[in-house]
């Protein structure tokens, strides 16, 4: 069974690169409860936790509350923030400061980190996210020498709650089991997509019709033309389906699975970008005084989706085509007013476009 790496594209920005344990929903009442070190690297934390506080519980139900094993890789160190129990029973060794931190030396060698780690192959028991999501970074100035376009502790923030929303989906039990017993057994997975988008001109373009088809729904005032719209886009991918998988129900399954995990991920990213632009409004308020990274919230006093700094949440590009495809169907459930936060990870059986056709259908 493969391992299972859940990964900030490397499109991102213009250029980016159930486990049992209580402690993952653990339920502070505030991040200032934390009890961390005095150093950048825990205000950085305690401003990604702020961030994702402000995003409140009607962005995400529960993920406000949501916390999990975080390694922050920093030089020869990793600092481990809000370890589990198992995360420090695989420890070779480490120095702890509270319950919320511990440091010890770099727990690999691998240049770059960016992703929420996770195995559900037995061959990895003796691994620190063995069955158990573990998200791990790099510090923003590492991660700025991988992704030149990461300029500040801000953007930086943007993507860590991107990986933190990917954890707090594997801590949902229905989307753990099924990631584990279902997607993690089939004999294709997103690469295999990924290649498809890279080198197949006629799959990607199919994919952008159908991307540009849930754009046009979004901008759409009249709720009627909206409609077909959205039955364009159905259909539209009910062809690209039959064209280039045919017979091959898994490569739909795993199609259908990533553009859910992706595109609710980047959705989440999405909303932590608009709690900066608020933040932008009150600057001293949410500022980290010492961090040379920290720019202000300069990125974020404009938030436009056209503009090219952040048009890359909405383009249905290769080989991420999925996390766009996503997000748009998850703003447009919005515009629509269905209701799908309270079963989406818990029914991650349950497509995304399958929501839209069930509100047509109902509609109809």
């Amino acid at each position: 069974m493969p391992i299972l790496f859940i990964t900030l594209s490397l499109s991102s920005c213009n250029e980016k690169a159930q486990t049992s344990e209580g402690v993952l929903m653990e339920d502070h009442s505030t991040f200032q409860d934390y009890k961390l070190p005095d150093s950048l690297s825990s205000e950085r934390m305690l401003f990604v936790m702020a961030v994702k506080e402000n995003m409140g519980d009607s962005i995400w139900p529960a993920f406000k509350q949501h916390i999990g094993p975080f390694i922050y890789f920093n030089g020869d160190k990793s600092e481990v923030f809000f370890p589990s129990s198992q995360v420090l029973d695989k420890l070779d060794d480490h120095n702890r400061y509270s319950e919320d931190y511990v440091l010890t030396q770099r727990t690999d060698s691998i240049p770059f980190h960016f992703e929420v780690m996770i195995s559900f192959n037995e061959e990895d028991s003796a691994r620190h996210y063995y069955d158990h999501p573990v998200q791990q970074v790099l510090s923003v100035e590492e991660t700025e020498q991988f992704i030149p376009s990461v300029q500040s502790t801000e953007m930086w923030s943007t993507m860590v709650i991107h990986e933190m929303f990917h954890q707090f989906q594997y801590v949902n039990p229905g989307y753990g089991t099924y990631a584990k017993n279902q997607i993690g057994n089939l004999p294709y997975d997103i690469r295999d997509l990924m290649e498809m988008s890279h080198g197949n001109e006629a799959f990607l373009s199919a994919v952008q019709k159908e991307n540009e088809f849930l754009l046009q729904a979004i901008s759409e005032k009249d709720e009627t033309k909206m409609r077909a719209h959205l039955e364009d886009y159905l259909q539209s991918r009910k062809e690209r389906i039959k064209q280039f998988f045919g017979q091959n129900d898994t490569l739909e399954t795993v199609e259908n699975y990533y553009i859910l995990q992706e595109g609710s991920a980047r959705y989440a990213e999405y909303q932590s970008m608009r709690v900066l632009n608020r933040f932008s409004k009150n600057k001293e308020d949410h500022d980290i005084a010492e961090d040379p990274m920290f720019k202000d919230f300069s990125e974020f006093e404009e938030l436009d989706l056209t503009h090219p700094d952040f048009s890359f949440l909405t383009y249905a590009g290769a080989p991420d085509y999925h996390y766009a495809l996503g997000f748009n169907t998850l703003r447009i459930l919005d515009i629509l007013g269905i209701e799908y936060k309270s079963t989406l990870l818990g029914r991650p059986d349950i497509p995304l476009h399958e929501y839209i056709a069930r509100y047509l259908n109902t509609k109809s």
